[in-house]
């Protein structure tokens, strides 16, 4: 029975799952009082395992959202989940964010847009499809205005993820029956999802090289983009 452990730390929301087999044995989000992931995505860890019969070796494989999502937020749990597979000699996995929020909603015959608030007032998207029980991805992830993603939205369409939060009035004044939230249709945390998702690429056990593991991050970081500013 392989046990993955899935670790979430690239939304505000931020998650654990414990995975064995399809079964998600344990999970918890966090809350907005508990403070940002990157603050206590460790807490959450101890939190799932003590809620099982397993502990931290115990786990055959890890998965982590790869982004993309809050820069620091991202580097936590990257830097978590690589400490975790060098001690323990486990196999990682690195799931798409977006790819992740998606599939923790309902199955659904509409297309699914995942958006995450990207700030400076744009946000990350992709959109993606089922096609029978899985989940395909139709677009590359973006980062652009609320307005040019409404532009993108030709049917009615489910939207999914914290950006919601945000825009939730937004699309839904200016996409109208185009719209349909989600957000009361989940079925598990991204955690879960990214674990779920990564369970097919982990028994194979092919996925220990942590060079494979790259942050996903769409935008340039602030510093990048200040510096690009100052040499132009």
């Amino acid at each position: 029975m392989m046990k993955i452990l899935g670790i979430d730390s690239s939304v505000p929301q931020g998650s654990v799952a414990l995975l064995e087999n399809d079964q998600i044995i344990a999970e918890t989000s966090l809350s907005p009082e508990a403070g940002t992931p990157s603050d206590t995505i460790l807490k959450i860890v101890d939190d799932v395992l003590s809620r099982t019969p397993y502990k931290l070796g115990d786990v055959d494989g890890f998965s982590v959202t790869a982004g993309p999502g809050s820069f620091t937020g991202l580097r936590v749990g990257m830097s978590l989940v690589k400490g975790f597979a060098l001690a323990l000699e486990k196999p990682v996995q690195g799931i798409d964010t977006l790819m992740a929020v998606a599939a923790s909603t309902e199955q659904t015959e509409h297309p699914v847009c995942a958006i995450l608030d990207a700030r400076k007032q744009e946000v990350y998207c992709a959109f993606f499809r089922y096609e029978g029980n899985k989940l395909i991805r139709t677009t590359p992830d973006s980062v652009m205005p609320p307005e040019e993603l409404c532009k993108a939205v030709s049917e009615p369409t489910v939207f999914i993820g914290s950006g919601l939060e945000t825009y939730r009035e937004f699309f839904s004044g200016r996409l109208r029956t185009l719209f349909i939230d989600n957000s009361k249709a989940i079925k598990h945390s991204v955690a879960a999802s990214a674990a779920l998702l990564a369970r097919p690429h982990l028994e194979d056990h092919t996925c220990f090289d942590l060079g494979e593991l790259k942050i996903k991050y769409v935008r340039k970081s602030e510093a990048e983009m200040n510096y690009m500013k100052q040499t132009l």
